[in-house]
């Protein structure tokens, strides 16, 4: 499966999906996504890359290029994957801090 497909597949047959629980104590806010790809670890990338957008798009280009999230720490980040055919859906839970 090409990157394209992967990408295709996570972003447009996915259908990613984003909630927001409210922020928290401390300023912390809870994030959620679901996100479907190739490989579990594609579908986990995509729901984390969806929780990050979330919180803010300015700290995408900066996640994408480090892993990082510049500014937060991410606390209690969970996935909840399952095979789903050729591929792969996982919902993903995590909280931001503000640093």
């Amino acid at each position: 499966m090409s990157v394209r497909s992967l990408l295709i597949s996570g972003v447009v047959a996915g259908g990613l999906v984003v909630s927001s629980f409210g922020v928290a104590a401390a300023g912390c806010v809870s994030k959620s996504a679901q996100a479907t790809s190739g490989t579990e670890g594609s579908a986990k990338w995509f729901a984390m890359e969806t929780m990050v957008q979330a919180v803010s798009w300015g700290l995408w280009p900066g996640w994408v290029a480090s892993g990082e999230v510049a500014g937060y720490t991410v606390k209690n980040e969970r996935y909840k994957c399952k095979a789903d055919g050729g591929s792969y859906t996982c919902i993903s839970w995590a909280k931001f801090c503000k640093k």
